[in-house]
């Protein structure tokens, strides 16, 4: 048996595709999803669409994640201050474009998995696996190097390994006798390494193994279709800053944020929303405008 993992596609459904294209060469048996299919990137119809095909070739399972909580969040208050801004323009934009279908979609998916493939297939010889976009618990948190928290959501769970995004890098972890399997980002990687990554798992031997691959794509086309969507301009230095971790497979969005914040507080600033100009500031200090 052979399962694709797909986590953190951002709305970058160029690199999807691309990650798709090279994934029917491998015959995978099913796929798993594993949460923040969109926001960020232009034209999110665009991902679902692609999502919809896998849908309808392979069997699927889905986790929602935090992106998706943000959207559902604004469909249960539309009075929560989204507006066409470096802080929240990314995220209205994306709501915009999704229909009460799409939306409804996300509100039912569950935030994690267990899959008995043994039960499933009658294959006694495949173990369990479980799956998240986070954590087991929560779709915001960071479990990454915390082994405390590792060995707590592995005891929560029915899989031998517990499949997890959200972190956008790759990575193992190991607590008595299971496994945490980060999978890296098809949409928006983190890792400084060029290309679009997704997951090929194998049960060998009893226990979940893994191969990374990784897809190309046209970055360029990617940032033009920021202008002609109108996207750079409703999401502002949020979307420079996209493009910008596109590029160099870095984190520029959330150093950004970080550092507006900074400055905001040392001028005294104690709104909840940063304004225009610090985000700029920030941006010229790290060199994204």
């Amino acid at each position: 048996m052979y399962l694709a993992i797909i986590s953190d596609i951002h709305s970058n459904y160029m690199a999807l595709e691309n990650a798709l294209c090279q994934l029917e060469g491998l015959h995978p048996d099913g796929m798993i999803f594993l949460g923040d299919y969109l926001t960020d990137f232009p034209y999110p119809q665009n991902t679902l669409r692609l999502i919809d095909e896998c849908r309808a070739t392979f069997p699927c399972w889905f986790v929602r994640g935090n992106r998706e909580d943000y959207l559902l969040s604004h469909r249960r208050d539309p009075t929560d201050g989204w507006r066409y801004s470096s802080s929240s323009g990314s995220l209205l934009y994306t709501y915009e474009n999704l229909t009460k279908d799409d939306l409804d979609r996300f509100e039912s998916m569950p935030i994690s998995i267990d899959i008995d493939f043994a039960a499933l297939t009658g294959d006694s010889s495949l173990p369990p696996l479980s799956a998240c976009h986070a954590s087991p618990r929560a779709t915001k948190e960071w479990i990454m190097n915390r082994p405390a928290l590792i060995e707590q959501c592995l005891s929560e769970v029915k899989g031998s390994a517990l499949l997890c995004g959200h972190t956008h890098r790759g990575g193992i972890a190991e607590s008595n006798h299971k496994r945490v399997i980060f999978c890296p980002s098809v949409g928006l990687p983190m890792d400084r390494r060029p290309g679009a990554k997704f997951l090929l798992l194998e049960p060998k031997r009893g226990v979940w193994r893994y191969r990374t691959y990784i897809a190309d794509y046209d970055k360029d086309k990617m940032a033009a279709e920021f202008e002609r969507s109108g996207l750079i301009e409703k999401a502002g230095v949020w979307a420079k800053c996209i493009i910008r971790s596109m590029y160099e497979e870095r984190d520029f969005a959330a150093r950004c944020v970080a550092l507006a914040w900074r400055i905001a507080a040392s001028e005294k600033f104690d709104g909840a929303v940063l304004p225009e100009e610090y985000w700029e500031r920030a941006a010229r200090e790290l060199g994204i405008i």
